[in-house]
């Protein structure tokens, strides 16, 4: 739920604090993550996000304001924000139910596949131009996201696609996101992505309702920290690095994901898994190389 802020810096001082950064980011997003799986266990995926966007949409519009006033609510492309906050309460629908069931490296193996995804749509859409060593870079990816998912064999799960299609709505999302700026100001894209997604999940929520306890307050309001705090992080460390150079940490949440899902739920990747996701990483390396040498060509 954020917005890609513009002017990072690209020097040595400010890249060494933007990985600091962004790797407190990721820390506490694969702890968000964790912590959703045991959760999800105990309530539906509907009433823990209903209370994520709330605290999400609570501090939105009490910074965006304060910032901005009330004109951060005045939208040039409403239904273009409108789509995007919906696309994203999805997909976040999606791995929350995704996480209840499936092991939390199956989820961000797949997940990695994420950046390569954006980079083809970007073409129908943003109408960028991607080279034959992206593309060949995405079909490797791609190839990579077959071994783990396994069609067509008898160790299919076909619970994988569910972080499956969420990696590609979400994608969707990252592209609408990019074509928002072109119209809006980054609070204004924030603050719609977060009220949109508590006014979709204020109308299904109270149907999935089951009034937690003292524990279930708190573990629910801790996901909500969490992820509010990812956030946070993320925007600063893409103030100090450009995106170019904090782009590949995001990989490092599969290192989080193998370590929580081992300690708290007693679960390992298998082999095909490590060579899909082996894969997936080095694909999506290459692509954020082939992007930042292109950005840097006269």
């Amino acid at each position: 739920m954020t917005h890609e802020p513009h002017g990072a810096r690209d020097d040595a001082e400010g890249n060494r604090r933007g990985v600091s950064v962004m790797l407190a980011t990721t820390t506490l997003f694969a702890t968000m993550d964790a912590l959703t799986k045991h959760v999800a266990t105990l309530y539906s995926a509907p009433q823990i996000l209903w209370i994520r966007y709330m605290i999400f949409a609570a501090y939105g519009l009490a910074v965006t304001l304060r910032r901005r006033g009330r004109w951060v609510l005045q939208s040039n492309a409403p239904l273009l924000q409108i789509t995007r906050g919906l696309l994203l309460a999805g997909e976040i629908l999606m791995f929350i139910v995704a996480f209840r069931h499936l092991p939390l490296a199956d989820i961000q193996a797949i997940s990695g596949a994420g950046p390569l995804i954006t980079t083809a749509l970007s073409v129908p859409i943003l109408k960028e131009t991607v080279g034959l060593r992206r593309w060949g870079a995405i079909g490797v990816g791609l190839v990579g996201l077959l071994i783990i998912i396994r069609p067509g064999f008898a160790e299919f799960e076909p619970l994988l696609l569910l972080p499956l299609v969420g990696i590609v709505i979400y994608a969707l999302y990252q592209v609408l996101t990019r074509v928002a700026a072109r119209y809006d100001d980054p609070d204004t894209t924030v603050l719609y992505t977060g009220l949109v997604g508590l006014a979709a999940m204020t109308l299904i929520g109270p149907f999935f309702w089951e009034t937690p306890d003292a524990r279930g307050w708190g573990l629910m309001v801790a996901i909500g920290l969490l992820g509010l705090g990812g956030h946070a992080c993320l925007i600063k460390a893409l103030v100090l690095a450009p995106a170019s150079v904090l782009q590949p940490l995001n990989y490092t949440m599969m290192v989080w994901a193998v370590l929580f899902g081992y300690l708290f739920y007693d679960d390992l990747p298998d082999i095909p898994t490590v060579i899909g996701a082996a894969i997936i990483v080095a694909s999506g390396l290459y692509t954020f190389h082939r992007e930042r040498v292109r950005a840097e060509e006269p």
